[in-house]
């Protein structure tokens, strides 16, 4: 197609897409969906989060390798390990492979400061102190203690991995407990799972 005129020059038609994107503050173009046989280019009619493209485009201190990984990790898609390690070293991304989510540093600059404390979630030590307050006020189920701290996972991990992060705060509290306090299933009730009976062991 360059040879006969069809084109300016070559890659020219991709290249402009990418910084005309950038320049609309929409997410930038993927080949998400190419196989061996066919190759699927996507382009955004629409922001994904207005607030967070709009901003991240217009931080232009980013390089354009990091912007395009970034928005990338926006996207939920997925990031070469190489890659992930440069945005970490950046200090630009969080969490642990596959499930990234952008940093305090970027979500300052990108107004999504809450989006950033609901994908961090709560540390391991106030989710077992929220366990404990409630046990001290009597005796809880498996699944009482699983709704109670619920909210306060990753939101980035998925149900499954909530659930086993539940079961391993429990865990932890039995085997080492917290500041002295441990607990344990009452005797009187199932032996495990979400029906059975925890308490603060004496």
């Amino acid at each position: 197609m360059n040879n006969i005129g069809m084109i300016d020059k070559g890659g020219y038609g991709i290249g402009d897409m990418v910084r005309s994107q950038r320049k609309r503050y929409l997410p930038l173009p993927d080949f998400e969906g190419s196989t061996q046989a066919e190759t699927v280019f996507n382009i955004y009619g629409q922001q994904i989060d207005e607030n967070y493209s709009r901003s991240l485009m217009e931080h232009t201190d980013l390089p354009i390798e990091q912007v395009v990984w970034l928005d990338r990790v926006q996207k939920k898609l997925k990031v070469a390990d190489e890659q992930a390690n440069l945005l970490r070293k950046a200090r630009l991304i969080e969490g642990r492979k596959p499930n990234f989510f952008v940093s305090a540093v970027v979500a300052k600059v990108t107004n999504t400061q809450n989006q950033y404390v609901l994908n961090k979630g709560f540390d391991d030590d106030h989710c077992k102190r929220t366990i404990l307050k409630r046990l001290k006020l009597g005796p809880a189920t498996g699944d009482q203690l699983r709704q109670l701290v619920l909210n306060q996972l990753p939101a980035v991990l998925s149900d499954k991995e909530k659930e086993t992060k539940v079961k391993n705060l429990r865990t932890a509290l039995r085997l080492r407990g917290l500041e002295g306090v441990f607990i344990e299933v009452a005797p009187n009730g199932p032996p495990r799972g979400a029906g059975a009976v925890w308490r603060i062991k004496e």
